[in-house]
């Protein structure tokens, strides 16, 4: 009976799932539980095996030893980090510089006490449950070194080394059925994939894929030959043999048997006699497997990419932690760190949406990030096995050319791409072209009415007091909209009236199935166009301080904010201190609408200055008629992505929140009590997150066609 070999299996398994990817498509989601339970039952043994290896390694051996192994292998272990962080963050010049709006100015109090909460192992068995691998790892440490000085230790070793034991005897087993979960994550993923998706990735995901590549193939396999008598076709070998079942499989525990196989290897090769041969071992793969995950590094350009993505800076604090988080979260696969990328987004203050990001993005490079971990593990392993007997024989000459090499031409690389990018690829405010994301008929029928067009005959329509009355004896909502004020109402290039709020607008006309007219309106006269019926609703946006003004009412608020300033990118160091800026007697302030009177309350000191029209900041800012403009966040954002010469300076909660909300007529009560119901649905239904996604993040709302596939497209066998 023919035998097939293990890789053989796997790679007839990823042909046979590809093959049911394209043919199925969508319906490869049945394949998706038993990828998900191959892949939980790899972190199932990795969980346990983290702690119990470095505690047995640690613990086993004697002091001698572990600072034998310390004294050679720190020096390998921090080049290694030291080479992927310089990496990443030579990466980090890619994104443009003049799209940062947020120069990182936020509390960092928060962020400390999770960063510890975190780190520290306060409860190593709620760490375990939770996935909280940098906890869990610490933990071991502290345990494994009170271990080693211990006399009468041997029982517990004895133990943790049976444990040790069933947990790789337990990966041999899933190494034996990987070819069905290999098909199952395969399918599933050439099934579902949709590389549009990824295509908006691309100054994360190609980056991340070439630079994996030539660390894995080049610059760590030199790193090996510049320090032992091997040459590059051996340790290539040793690389490839054991990433290839862990790069198709997405897990690097997969690999730890390879790195005991590595070990024997070597130890024959250069004739090492041992008696402790054995005990070296056990000490060496945990510590190389737990410490090596530099894969797992890439955590921060990923944070980098979000930084550019969403505009929002990180403060040189942040960047430092995040650094030494990143280090920490190399304890472990990436498939543990999900936790540790959702803590870091949330402290960090990205949008939820980030999560999404990151979940489609490391379809691709979470294998990637593996295959770099696992090289290094490979590398690390060698290096300090044979540094410890002595075997190890420095050659500058491959060194530094290898080296010098890598740096230099990554260098020439991110120089040439950035200078590429931004003459082909040059920066284009989106918001100008999007359009309203809907297929509602009241779209098409709407009509808008712009300053300077005769607006139609409202005479015997304002005659009825009653809003709701109005509403439908005409059939027919009026709508008071701002021209300028995106991403909330302004007119796109193609002269259409869009944004978040027109969205709102047209949904609430398409769920009253009434017509849909809308009205412009100045600030100052808005609540005389309401008392007067001259529209029924406005969507500016407005803020619920405009309650101060007669004749307006206002349902819920639909959006809470954070208030921040633009400036000139020149000056943005002016106002980085808020506790600052309140003591300022000379400061002066420009706001727009109802701004003023949130401003006085928490900038009391400062002068303000109305600004009666958006297109005239630039020129009050130029003319010195104020400093700094006070808004909220999202009008900023999209002012200054149209004004790369300004930024936006957010001061988290010390400069507090705005309530944006619709304002109706003063005495229109019932339809208030309607509009309070009607925001309620639409935010459980989902359909403010898909707005505020679009018109503010730039995801797209649009229901997506089911991905192709031959059984649909092709043979017309399912809908």
């Amino acid at each position: 009976m023919l035998r097939i070999s293990l890789t053989k299996q796997i790679l007839l398994a990823i042909i046979i799932g590809s093959f049911l990817g394209v043919l199925l498509g969508p319906l490869c989601s049945v394949f998706e539980p038993i990828g998900k339970a191959y892949v939980m039952f790899i972190q199932m043994v990795v969980l346990l095996y983290i702690p119990s290896s470095i505690i047995h390694g640690l613990g086993s051996s004697r002091p001698t030893v572990a600072r034998a192994l310390l004294k050679k292998g720190w020096v390998f272990l921090f080049f290694i980090w030291a080479l992927i962080l310089s990496s990443v963050y030579l990466l980090n010049f890619l994104f443009p510089r003049f799209n940062i709006l947020f120069p990182g100015t936020r509390d960092h109090t928060s962020f400390e006490l999770n960063f510890l909460n975190y780190l520290v192992p306060e409860n190593p068995l709620y760490d375990i449950v939770n996935n909280i691998v940098p906890a869990i790892a610490i933990f071991a440490i502290i345990t494994g070194i009170a271990l080693m000085h211990l006399t009468h230790k041997e029982p517990l070793i004895s133990f943790l080394e049976r444990v040790n034991r069933i947990m790789e005897q337990i990966l041999k087993g899933i190494m034996i059925v990987s070819p069905i979960g290999v098909l199952a994550i395969f399918a599933t993923f050439i099934g579902n994939v949709r590389f549009t998706d990824l295509r908006a990735l691309n100054f994360y995901v190609i980056p991340m894929v070439i630079i994996s590549l030539i660390l894995t193939f080049w610059v760590l396999p030199a790193l090996v030959i510049s320090c032992t008598s091997l040459k590059y076709k051996e340790v290539i070998s040793e690389i490839r043999s054991s990433c290839f079942l862990a790069f198709v499989i997405g897990s690097p525990s997969i690999a730890i048997p390879f790195l005991y196989h590595a070990i024997n290897r070597y130890a024959e090769r250069y004739e090492i006699k041992d008696k402790e041969l054995h005990t070296t071992s056990q000490m060496i793969v945990p510590i190389a497997y737990t410490f090596t995950q530099v894969g797992n590094l890439f955590v921060l350009f990923f944070i980098m990419y979000l930084s550019y993505f969403f505009r929002h800076q990180l403060g040189i604090f942040e960047e430092g932690l995040i650094s030494f988080m990143s280090v920490l979260m190399s304890f472990g696969g990436p498939e543990l760190a999900l936790n540790s990328i959702n803590f870091l987004t949330e402290t960090l203050g990205f949008p939820s949406s980030a999560m999404d990001i990151y979940d489609n993005a490391s379809i691709i490079t979470q294998n990637f990030q593996i295959l770099v971990s696992v090289a290094s593990m490979v590398t690390f392993v060698i290096l300090l096995f044979l540094g410890y007997y002595k075997r190890l024989t420095f050659r500058p000459s491959y060194f530094f050319r290898h080296f010098f090499l890598f740096f230099f031409l990554l260098t020439l690389m991110i120089i040439g791409a950035k200078n590429l990018i931004q003459e082909f690829s040059p920066y284009e405010n989106v918001s100008k072209t999007k359009e309203i994301q809907t297929d509602y008929s009241v779209v098409r029928n709407a009509k808008v009415y712009k300053f300077g067009q005769k607006i139609p005959d409202i005479n015997q329509r304002s005659t009825i007091q009653d809003t709701f009355d109005r509403i439908y004896s005409t059939n027919t909502l009026y709508v008071g909209y701002h021209s300028n004020l995106p991403p909330f109402s302004y007119f796109n290039s193609e002269g259409n009236l869009v944004g978040f709020n027109i969205t709102y607008a047209y949904k609430l006309a398409y769920d009253m199935d009434v017509d849909l007219v809308f009205i412009p309106f100045l600030f100052e006269n808005l609540g005389y166009n309401l008392a007067h019926n001259h529209f029924d609703i406005a969507v500016g946006p407005i803020l619920l301080a405009g309650a101060t003004v007669r004749n307006m009412n206002f349902p819920h608020y639909y959006l809470m904010t954070s208030n921040v300033m633009v400036v000139p990118r020149s000056r943005k160091d002016e106002f980085r201190n808020f506790d600052r800026l309140k003591k300022n007697p000379y400061l002066v302030i420009g706001v727009i609408g109802f701004y003023d009177e949130i401003l006085n309350r928490i900038l009391p000191m400062a002068q303000t200055v109305p600004v009666d029209h958006i297109e005239r900041i630039e020129d009050y800012l130029t003319q010195g008629k104020f400093d700094a403009l006070f808004w909220t966040k999202e009008l900023g954002m999209e002012y200054c992505r149209s004004h790369p010469e300004y930024v936006v300076i957010d001061y988290a909660t010390e400069a507090g929140s705005s309530y944006l909300s619709y304002p109706v007529k003063y005495d229109a009560f019932a339809f208030i009590f309607f509009l309070n119901r009607w925001l309620q649905i639409q935010e459980h239904i989902g359909f403010k997150k898909e707005q505020y996604n679009y018109w503010v993040n730039g995801q797209s709302p649009m229901k997506k066609e089911p991905r192709w596939s031959l059984i649909r497209n092709v043979f017309h066998l399912v809908n």
